[in-house]
């Protein structure tokens, strides 16, 4: 981050495919993409597996060893450790006990993000250009692996987690749930000195990758679609301009006013049962209504010197 001879290396390299996986006495291991399979213990050891294209995902089958008939596709965001070694920085658990809150019958699949230098939000890069093909021949193969039919497969993520299950949900025509997605690299560029390294990694930008896309979908297809947001998140400004007109108006948008959304890591966590309402409503095939809903206004109250929600 602060030197920029050792940042361009580490990026050429990602442009290769190779990802950092070790840091040792002061030494930095690279490894080719199409190793991590036969190198990472979770591989070689459980719980995750490795496909016909080396994407490494886990399925987590539906508790009380019921049969399968939904699935859930959660999208990691960026890791809570951005800057480490570790493999898991392409692979954080979000939301780790989804599972109970969803429709008995769901299978969860989690798919590790590599692409870049700390993960590729799912889609093409320089490195590994044929991600966002082979992402959507996972999900296809994991659904029908369960007999589990499109409509009953619903993309969930929140951040860059949001930004893929919005993106592959349009491009594969799949229900989606996404947290104040990431839709344009400008902000973390000015503001974090580009600390996701989008420069130089990806073959465009996510405002026009994501513009076209909307553009050029049909909305008569168009599956159903929920994002969580925030007026008071730096992305607000971003996904409202990105998506445009007519997509905006069929999507439905929940602006949050919690008290406790200052900025854009705090959506997530604080619309989560929002989020759970509106997957089991994908799941149910219950309608979501297009258009912004404000939800959660709700300010603090004075009590007594203290305050609460």
């Amino acid at each position: 981050m602060k030197d920029k001879s050792v940042r361009s290396v580490v990026v050429e390299l990602a442009n290769h495919a190779f990802v950092a996986y070790m840091l040792k006495e002061g030494v930095t291991s690279f490894v080719h993409h199409s190793f991590i399979g036969k190198l990472w213990q979770r591989v070689k050891d459980g719980p995750c597996e490795v496909d016909r294209h080396d994407l490494v995902y886990s399925v987590d089958e539906p508790l009380a060893g019921l049969a399968t008939t939904r699935l859930v596709v959660v999208f990691s965001s960026m890791a809570g450790k951005i800057r480490t070694s570790s493999l898991m920085r392409h692979f954080e658990q979000n939301f780790a006990t989804i599972q109970k809150y969803l429709p008995a019958g769901t299978a969860v699949l989690r798919i590790a993000d590599f692409g870049g230098v700390v993960g590729g939000y799912y889609m093409n890069t320089l490195g590994l250009p044929e991600t966002e093909n082979h992402v959507q021949g996972l999900i296809a193969d994991v659904a029908g692996r369960f007999r589990v039919d499109s409509r009953d497969v619903v993309l969930y993520g929140a951040s860059k987690g949001g930004s893929a299950a919005l993106y592959h949900g349009l491009l594969g025509n799949y229900p989606v749930v996404a947290a104040d997605p990431i839709l344009a690299d400008e902000y973390y560029i000015r503001t974090f000195n580009d600390s996701h390294f989008t420069v130089g990694v990806f073959p465009e930008d996510k405002k026009t990758k994501f513009g076209r896309l909307a553009a050029s979908t049909d909305l008569d297809r168009l599956p159903p679609i929920a994002i969580l947001c925030s007026k008071r998140s730096p992305q607000y400004p971003y996904v409202m301009e990105t998506l445009g007109e007519p997509m905006r108006s069929h999507v439905a948008f929940f602006d949050s006013r919690h008290a406790g959304i200052k900025t854009h890591p705090d959506v997530s966590p604080k619309t989560l049962n929002l989020a759970v309402m509106l997957l089991n409503m994908q799941f149910y095939r219950l309608p979501i209504a297009g258009g912004m809903h404000v939800v959660d206004e709700v300010s603090y109250q004075e009590d007594s010197g203290s305050r609460a929600i």
